[in-house]
């Protein structure tokens, strides 16, 4: 499997800011603002600009916030349609900033409330143990409050399996479950999208993985699932290898491994899809009695999908087999697993 991280994906709403009543009650307003007044904490600082409408000389402007505090600014003279910043307060929250505009050419003052949210950024804590692609659940806990969350599930060439947006008010640090539906067939990514009360979001990308594990083929005994002890160490090393693919993988996705088992076309149709679920099941408990910390899940296939095409009564060796294969979900329904009724333990 290809590692794939969680990216970021913040994104900042441009916001023209509008006057006061004081100001719009001017019959000639001589300023024009603009800025950006949301912005997060650390990713920039909010600003405004102001745009003269008509020459302007000896422009000042003073800031004040809510505290009473303040500073003023000398802007000089402005021509038409010249633009200056003024920047204002980093400081997190919610908080409106009073600009007071002075110039020669002003009879009075236009002053403009400004509102400023400088959010924190929102992060998404989530592990293998809160995300269940079999169950259809993911739990993740938000490092701030939350408004309303989406999801997309998509499969095979990209197709949406399921999509859905609510809103879902959360304060900081409350674990949230999203759910969809269980036993999706083959999904291929899910895009879980967190808003922010300010309209800022975090996103991350869910992409699972299918390991198929190489091993040894256990040799039983004709008619029988019982796994004799001089066959113990083929899947000795088969278990290692499962372990070495879990540390590598295993820390993204809660993953279960998938025991498929398989057998050639000597003896009824019926009598081979007995032999090969029980000798599956036989694998799948000796891994989980011999260590195996997550779930072992089998299924029998019979002579239903013959690695080797043959007659029947043909007893070819290379269609006695079993396929291991490590996943956060069941393998998708295929010429090779043309059922999906796993039974985990």
């Amino acid at each position: 499997m290809t590692r794939h991280g969680w990216p970021w994906a913040l994104w900042v709403i441009p916001l023209v800011i509008g006057s006061t009543q004081e100001a719009r009650a001017q019959e000639d307003p001589a300023i024009e603002i603009s800025g950006q007044t949301r912005v997060l904490a650390g990713q920039g600082r909010p600003t405004v600009v102001l745009t003269a409408l008509r020459p302007l000389q000896d422009v000042t402007v003073r800031v004040t916030l809510a505290d009473g505090t303040g500073k003023a600014m000398r802007l000089g003279n402005l021509g038409m349609g010249a633009s200056r910043e003024v920047p204002l307060p980093a400081t997190p929250g919610h908080w409106t900033a009073r600009l007071e505009v002075r110039s020669r050419a002003l009879k009075e003052p236009e002053v403009f409330e400004i509102p400023v949210v400088v959010a924190r950024p929102l992060q998404i804590a989530l592990s293998k143990d809160t995300v269940d692609l079999e169950e259809g659940r993911i739990v993740f806990t938000p490092s701030e409050a939350i408004a309303r969350v989406s999801i997309t599930v998509r499969g095979e060439e990209g197709k949406v399996l399921h999509q859905a947006e609510e809103d879902r008010p959360s304060e900081p640090g409350v674990p949230v479950t999203v759910t969809f539906p269980a036993g999706l067939p083959a999904i291929t990514s899910i895009s879980l999208r967190v808003h922010d009360p300010d309209g800022f979001y975090n996103g991350v990308e869910i992409q699972p993985f299918f390991i198929e594990v190489p091993h040894e083929e256990v040799t039983f005994e004709f008619g029988k699932a019982d796994i004799r002890p001089e066959e113990a160490p083929k899947l000795e090393r088969t278990l290692q290898r499962v372990h070495e693919a879990l540390a590598k993988f295993g820390s993204e996705l809660k993953a279960r491994l998938y025991i498929g088992g398989y057998t050639d076309t000597v003896g009824s149709r019926e009598s081979n899809q007995d032999l090969s679920d029980r000798r599956a099941r036989a694998i799948a408990s000796w891994f989980l009695a011999h260590g195996l910390h997550v779930r072992a899940c089998y299924q029998g296939f019979g002579e239903d999908a013959l690695a080797v095409p043959t007659p029947d009564e043909t007893p070819e060796a290379r269609n006695r087999r079993t396929i291991h294969v490590l996943a956060p979900q069941a393998p998708p329904v295929s010429r090779v697993f043309p059922r999906d009724r796993w039974t985990c333990l």
